[in-house]
């Protein structure tokens, strides 16, 4: 059987939400899913040939850092048509460092394919994946790939995944074969099987009748009696008839995978070539539409919305911005939740006040574009023409339906770098080019020493900032010398103080005057919190939140954010207070009670999990200590001897070397979560 080439909609057509796909593919790195999405596009027939991460062809890969590295550094966002659906996939990063553009592409996707390795199974990074994807609901299937691979086992994969994520994923396809010998896939809902021995692209494959064997009934039958939960009918015909029509099973599925109660699971080798057409097929059989997921939620006019993708006055979401290579223009990507985006269409930005139009609009297939005329609800897209004032999370809507749906939260960077260009004339040039590359990096910080008048760069990691500073020379054309990198701490307070603040300024045209008390107290969570008393919303409460926000980014002992932080502000004589008094007054209240609060200083400490053959662990256990590593535990899975650490950040930036040199290569890590503790260099003096 040859491939079903995907084709766009024809003109005047009708547009059909339910037959479009918003979703991603994420994985740990290494899993193999620049891989799968690659041979998604070429099975859809969005691309010719085969792309390849060794070879630096993937086309989700596109920068050059990408290609050097192998490894996704940005998400790319990519259409494709498969039997009469669009499919709008963004293929994200695997490695912690660029975990933003995993949490920006979860708030705007309907659905996601998980991929984990056959070989490796469920790995740290794998599990950090999947509670984000859990945080922001969204529906998956799973894909199992490297099946080729020596040491491959899905069986031990799925034991890895009942254990390590606390689910009961549900096999729809098992493989023929093993290792080098893997050469298709047993449908169970099909009762197809799917065998690639044609040709070494995959695109011509055979089927044969899948016969309900002995050694297959068992995984059929757990299909069915999981399914009837959602469709009764199905047991009753498949004690009839001794099977259950497919069509009949996807559509119970479906509903259990859009419900998030099942996560059925699907095998095979991208880099072979082998079960990914039965997988496109059930990310347009199983995955939701946009009309199938929940409302996203926002305010208008300070009252909660709920918004459902369809028709009605505009609501979309920019949820990431781009410099163009040639740093000519501004990509502002945006998923549509309701309306229609035109050359025409005035859009409102209800957190700047500000109405633009979008002088472009694209549908991207990674770095290369398509004009389109018209975009609407469903769609993801990139916007030329908004303000340079336009953020990450801002709402882009109608002035007479000002709805400004819940901005995005990003991790706070922990890892600087100091940056100075080689040759004085480039100071100009690399401060507007950080500029740039903050404007597209959340999770990316660029701040300027008073004293010595270096620039500081923060970021996810140490892999982070040399992606950054590799941009400003190979992208950009800056020589720039870098210093060691080091950690950012953090500040929060020990105990409960107040304080009273009051301003009082006249001038040519106003009397400003505001009397305020806070309160401030440790708030037992890593969050800061604002409780606002004695003024409604309006101007003033506003200018009191934007103080809170902007104070809790400096610290009282020496400059570093807050956290951990309640904040309770009660306003005296509301009648008489003008927003410029009210932060004003508040400032100076807020600043004497977090001095007199018993502020500490925050080192930021790192859980990294450590996997090695058994012979090594003596020495890995000894490296992790000797880098002021507390051992929490140690324990055998799959075969390998696997150790969890809890080190301080700084310590780990060598700790890749570290660990090569103690297991002769063999060990591998990950760094899954970041805690804080008091800092005992600061305590003892010597920071």
């Amino acid at each position: 059987m040859a491939k079903k080439k995907g084709k766009a909609p024809r003109k005047g057509e009708e547009y059909d939400l339910s037959k479009i796909r918003n979703i991603g593919f994420i994985a740990h790195i290494d899993a193999g899913k620049t891989t799968t999405t690659e041979r998604v596009l070429y099975y859809t027939g969005r691309t010719h040939k085969l792309g390849s991460v060794d070879t630096g062809t993937a086309t989700t890969d596109w920068m050059k850092q990408e290609k050097e590295r192998g490894i996704t550094i940005t998400s790319a966002a990519v259409t494709t048509f498969w039997k009469g659906h669009q499919i709008n996939i963004i293929d994200t990063p695997g490695h912690i460092d660029f975990t933003v553009e995993v949490e920006r592409a979860l708030k705007v996707l309907d659905g996601l394919v998980v991929i984990f390795s056959a070989v490796e199974g469920v790995e740290p990074q794998s599990e950090t994946v999947w509670r984000q994807a859990d945080k922001y609901g969204v529906p998956r299937i799973v894909f199992i790939n490297k099946m080729d691979r020596i040491g491959a086992s899905h069986e031990r994969t799925i034991e890895g995944m009942r254990k390590r994520l606390g689910i009961d994923p549900l096999l729809v396809t098992l493989p023929i074969g093993e290792e080098h010998g893997f050469v298709g896939v047993k449908h169970l809902i099909d009762l197809k099987e799917y065998i690639w021995d044609i040709d070494e692209t995959g695109e011509k494959y055979r089927t044969e009748d899948l016969a309900l064997t002995e050694d297959i009934l068992p995984y059929y039958e757990d299909i069915v009696l999981r399914l009837a939960d959602y469709d009764p009918e199905i047991l009753e015909e498949y004690e009839e008839k001794g099977s259950v029509s497919p069509q009949r099973m996807k559509k119970a599925l479906r509903e259990a995978v859009v419900k998030r109660e099942v996560f059925p699971v699907f095998v095979g080798s991208a880099l072979r070539n082998k079960g990914i057409q039965p997988l496109i097929d059930a990310i347009v059989d199983l995955l939701p539409s946009p009309l199938d997921v929940p409302p996203v939620v926002g305010r208008k006019n300070g009252e909660r919305v709920e918004i459902r993708t369809g028709e009605g006055p505009l609501v979309a979401q920019v949820f990431k911005i781009q410099i163009d290579p040639k740093g000519k223009q501004k990509l502002f990507y945006v998923r549509i939740y309701r309306g229609e985006i035109t050359f025409m269409t005035k859009l409102y930005n209800p957190r700047t006040g500000e109405t633009m139009r979008a002088t472009r609009i694209y549908r991207m297939f990674a770095n290369r574009k398509e004009q389109l005329q018209v975009a609407k609800a469903g769609d993801i897209v990139a916007l030329v023409g908004l303000s340079d004032r336009t953020q990450t999370g801002d709402t882009v809507t109608v002035r007479e339906e000002p709805v400004e749906l819940e901005r995005m939260d990003f991790p706070q960077p922990l890892v600087s770098v100091r940056v100075e260009p080689k040759y004085s004339k480039d100071a100009e040039a690399l401060e507007e080019a950080l500029h740039f590359l903050e404007v597209e990096d959340p999770s990316l910080k660029v701040r300027k020493e008073e004293s010595t008048g270096q620039i500081v760069l923060t970021g996810m990691g140490k892999l982070h900032l040399d992606v950054v500073v590799s941009r400003l020379k190979e992208d950009m054309n800056l020589e720039v010398r870098t210093g060691r990198p080091f950690v950012s701490y953090r500040e929060t307070i020990t105990k409960e103080a107040e304080a009273k603040g009051e301003f009082h300024q006249e001038t040519a045209d106003a009397i400003h005057r505001g009397k305020v008390r806070v309160k401030v107290e440790p708030s037992g969570d890593e969050g800061n919190h604002l409780t606002v008393e004695g003024v409604e919303m309006g101007p003033v409460e506003e200018a009191l939140r934007k103080t809170f926000y902007e104070a809790m980014e400096f610290g009282p002992l020496m400059g570093y954010p807050l956290k951990g932080v309640r904040v309770s502000v009660e306003v005296e004589n509301p009648e008489d207070i003008t927003p410029l008094a009210a932060r004003a007054a508040f400032l100076k209240a807020l600043t004497e009670a977090l001095n007199s609060a018993g502020p500490i200083l925050l080192e930021p400490y790192a859980r990294v999990v450590v996997q090695t053959p058994g012979e090594y662990l003596g020495k890995i256990m000894d490296t992790l200590r000797t880098l002021g590593g507390d051992i929490r535990d140690v324990r055998e899975e799959f075969g390998y001897q696997v150790v969890e650490a809890v080190l301080p950040l700084k310590n780990t930036f060598d700790l890749a070397d570290n660990l090569r040199s103690a297991s002769k290569g063999r060990a591998t890590y990950d760094i899954k979560d970041i805690t804080f503790r008091p800092a005992e260099d600061w305590q003892a003096g010597n920071l």
